[in-house]
């Protein structure tokens, strides 16, 4: 009896074992099926993101803090790195500028949000 209690546990053990940790990508888990960057708005799309991804490091109260110095906030302040090609290498990844947003495995921001930011600038980045 006591053999089986131990092959029991054992067998139990082995199996909690096997499992193991993961992160799960949210693109992965819910593709979606398009991404409409047509009349990206700077109004609607970027300040979305700019408020959930950017603005607690990069607005101005935090910008001398913790934002690097980087003031994000408002279209004027933006526009300033995006003309000179730090935001969109920053949200990219391209190597040309620091990784944004910081985490602790420089993941990027959703593969849609990129895009639509991306569709903003090459129309122009109006402030719209």
């Amino acid at each position: 009896m006591k053999s089986i209690s131990v092959l029991l546990a054992t067998i139990a053990f082995v199996l909690l074992s096997m499992t193991s940790c993961y992160y799960d990508v949210e693109e992965e888990l819910y593709p979606t099926s398009s991404c409409d960057t047509t009349n990206v708005l700077f109004s609607d799309h970027v300040t979305a993101v700019l408020d959930a991804k950017c603005l607690t490091c990069h607005k101005a109260t935090n910008a001398g803090s913790i934002g690097g110095g980087i003031n994000l906030e408002g279209y004027e302040n933006l526009k300033v790195y995006v003309d000179n090609g730090k935001f969109l290498s920053s949200i990219t990844h391209d190597g040309n500028a620091s990784f944004m947003p910081k985490s602790a495995n420089n993941t990027k921001l959703p593969a849609c949000d990129i895009l639509k930011i991306t569709a903003w600038v090459n129309a122009g980045a109006l402030n719209n």
